[in-house]
């Protein structure tokens, strides 16, 4: 029986509590996406390029967090990008015009960005010292910090609490829980960069391009869920702003609960198995939104997508460790690249689809600018989860 000290338990806490507040305050802010277009009166379209502008950030950062992890270590690089983060989001609602705020979220993104790779290096290491697989655990972490901060903002935009004053509080108590969380890192020690050895490039052979396919169509979804439910509550199914979070909570919310049990059912019924119904599972939770755009319909179908997709990015990562003649190491980075940037780039896209496709309807029709739009937007989602389903079912070997 392996024997974990107190530090090694406090180290874990602290990481998963890091991957907890990302998801807090990531959840509060777009869940105020609403507001944000009020205060600056932009938008889908506009809203997809502050969304484009945080990718940037975030994309450009990260290849540069692994050098500076290399020289520096992960610990001070977390500490210094998670405080970052969470100082920068306020800014968003004190810009006084709409190129300001695309000026600041680049510092949003590039932070978050940073944090996600030092962060995500904390957790390996903690891994490796626990002596079994607990790496789910930590991204279930940050779900369920999506799900609270989903619910959290629909308390705050009950209270009347605008934008400025919500992230600030925010701010403020994640500020607080990241000292805590900060101080128990592993001090890990930079050096040089290992000797990959053969296959240290990335490879893109016919088994890794399924697999980031597979990738990319479950990122766009979760990315999509993240960042444009809100703005589908109010403007297509007219609800009310304070209705508006609770999408991204049953989203959060049920994906938290499916990585929280993705190892027992994995070992139940097997990864095969989990990833084609997850598949189908988030193609019917999305059609269901698109089709019957009623709150509650819509809230219950983005939980089913939550659901549907937990588990499909872990197996596909651990299936792209096997691919054979390839290093572990290169498989991961070829289909995590391709997902990763699938997940900051297709909110984005959404957004300029439900603008484009708003922009052709004719003119009289009795609808809100981009109501339609954003249903042909999710429409882009729910035939990723088609062409998911296709891949997984005939295509994609899933081995336990």
């Amino acid at each position: 029986m392996i024997q974990r000290s107190a530090s090694l338990l406090r180290t874990r806490i602290g990481v998963s509590l890091a991957f907890a507040i990302n998801g807090l305050v990531y959840a509060n802010w777009t869940s105020r996406l609403p507001r944000l277009q009020e205060l600056y009166g932009i938008d889908n379209g506009e809203t997809g390029f502050v969304l484009t502008s945080l990718a940037l950030g975030a994309l450009v950062a990260m290849p540069l967090a692994g050098f500076l992890i290399v020289r520096s270590g992960s610990r001070r690089l977390a500490i210094i990008s998670t405080l970052v983060f969470v100082l920068s989001v306020p800014l968003m609602a004190y810009m006084p015009n709409y190129w300001a705020l695309l000026a600041v979220v680049p510092l949003i993104g590039i932070s978050t960005g940073v944090m996600d790779v030092a962060v995500n290096a904390q957790s390996v290491e903690v891994e490796k010292l626990w002596g079994k697989p607990i790496t789910s655990s930590f991204h279930a972490c940050f779900s369920g910090g999506m799900f609270v901060g989903a619910g959290s903002a629909a308390g705050f935009i009950s209270l009347g609490l605008d934008l400025g004053p919500h992230l600030l509080t925010v701010s403020l108590i994640s500020m607080l829980v990241s000292v805590y969380a900060l101080r128990h890192f592993l001090q890990d020690r930079p050096g040089p960069v290992a000797d990959a050895g053969g296959n240290s490039g990335s490879k893109f052979t016919f088994a890794i391009v399924l697999l980031g396919l597979a990738s990319l169509c479950t990122m766009v979804g979760e990315g999509a869920m993240a960042d444009w439910t809100p703005l589908y509550m109010t403007r297509v199914t007219g609800s009310p702003e304070v209705l508006a979070p609770l999408a991204q909570a049953s989203f959060s919310g049920a994906m938290f609960l499916g990585r929280a049990f993705g190892d027992f059912g994995r070992s139940r019924l097997g990864s095969r198995t989990i990833v084609v119904s997850g598949a189908a599972l988030a193609l019917i939770g999305v059609s269901l939104a698109i089709l019957i755009p009623l709150p509650g319909v819509a809230i219950a179908g983005f939980g089913l997508v939550g659901l549907g997709l937990s588990n499909i990015v872990p197996v596909v990562f651990s299936q792209a460790s096997k691919v054979p003649g390839l290093r572990p190491g290169v498989g991961i980075s070829s289909v995590s690249t391709i997902g990763y940037a699938a997940f900051l780039f297709g909110p984005p896209v959404i957004g300029f689809v439900s603008d484009f496709q708003s922009s052709r309807l004719p003119e009289g029709l009795p609808l809100l600018p981009g109501v339609e739009g954003l249903r042909v937007g999710l429409g882009v989602v729910a035939l990723l989860m088609l062409v998911l389903v296709v891949i997984t079912t005939f295509y994609l070997r899933v081995e336990d």
